[in-house]
């Protein structure tokens, strides 16, 4: 004998349908809300990221230190430039002391022609000398005037054979005075030679500190925006971590709670829904 559904049969039928339906249709939902909380964590992340990579690191804070760093370069090329003339000036110097006193030995009848070759070389010397720029870098060297001088009195002797002992004597005196005046600025150039060194030193040293502090501000500043983005980022797997375990609570809940009061666990012997089970 065929027996039909009560009307509470068809309702609790039709409000299975619609848990099934509800239960069915959470998780697809949930998984598109997810996904839009997700994106716009990450887009956030990302622009965080895109900012660090953007980022000067903190030269806005080492702008002074960087002014000061510039100075300080173009300061110790000077220097450098300087130290090079003075250090070329001090060896040409040095060689024409010796060439000088050779000359002046050369001064005699018997070695003219020798005279004459060292001559060639002594004004090539003198011609090699540079007077330094002094200023705040060293002294006045005087090395301009010494050149010119030297050169026009070593160029004005007249050797004559050497015939007589007043030409002797008078190329001597040429010589000694060019050599007198060259040595008063060597004594200036050997000055400048230790200022100058002294000073690279000390420049190299303040501008390896300003360097040093502009990294460890901007190390600082990196470390800063990395911490940041990772706090970003923990934060971000933390939201989201959270949301996707209070759908999954809510979701045992739900599915306990309909199991237990509306969906029936079993379907009445005879009912004609047992066809579809």
């Amino acid at each position: 004998m065929l027996t039909f559904p009560t009307n509470n049969t068809i309702v609790n039928s039709v409000a299975t349908s619609l848990v099934r339906l509800a239960q069915a249709a959470a998780r697809p939902s949930f998984e598109l809300q997810f996904n839009i909380a997700q994106n716009t964590e990450l887009s956030r992340l990302d622009a965080k990221i895109a900012e660090f990579q953007d980022s000067n690191f903190g030269q806005g804070k080492t702008a002074l230190l960087r002014i000061k760093a510039s100075r300080l370069e173009r300061e110790l090329e000077e220097t450098k430039a300087f130290s090079a003339t003075v250090k070329t000036n001090r060896l040409t110097l040095k060689d024409l002391q010796d060439q000088l006193d050779e000359l002046r030995a050369l001064a005699d009848p018997t070695t003219v022609a020798e005279f004459d070759s060292k001559r060639a070389e002594v004004l090539q010397s003198l011609d090699k000398l540079r007077s330094a720029t002094p200023g705040r870098l060293g002294a006045p060297d005087g090395l301009a005037a010494a050149k010119a001088d030297g050169l026009a009195a070593i160029e004005a002797i007249v050797t004559n054979g050497f015939a007589t002992a007043p030409d002797i004597q008078a190329a001597q005196d040429a010589i000694d005075a060019v050599r007198s005046d060259l040595d008063g600025s060597l004594a200036i150039v050997e000055i400048n030679n230790t200022l100058s060194v002294n000073l690279i030193k000390t420049v190299d040293r303040s501008l390896d500190q300003a360097k040093l502090k502009i990294d460890d501000i901007e190390i600082a500043e990196r470390k800063k925006q990395i911490d940041e983005i990772q706090e970003l980022r923990d934060r971000t797997a933390q939201i989201l971590t959270t949301i996707s375990f209070a759908f999954e609570a809510a979701q045992a809940f739900t599915d306990s709670l309909a199991e237990s009061t509306i969906l029936p666990r079993e379907i009445e012997p005879g009912s004609v829904l047992n066809l579809f089970a």
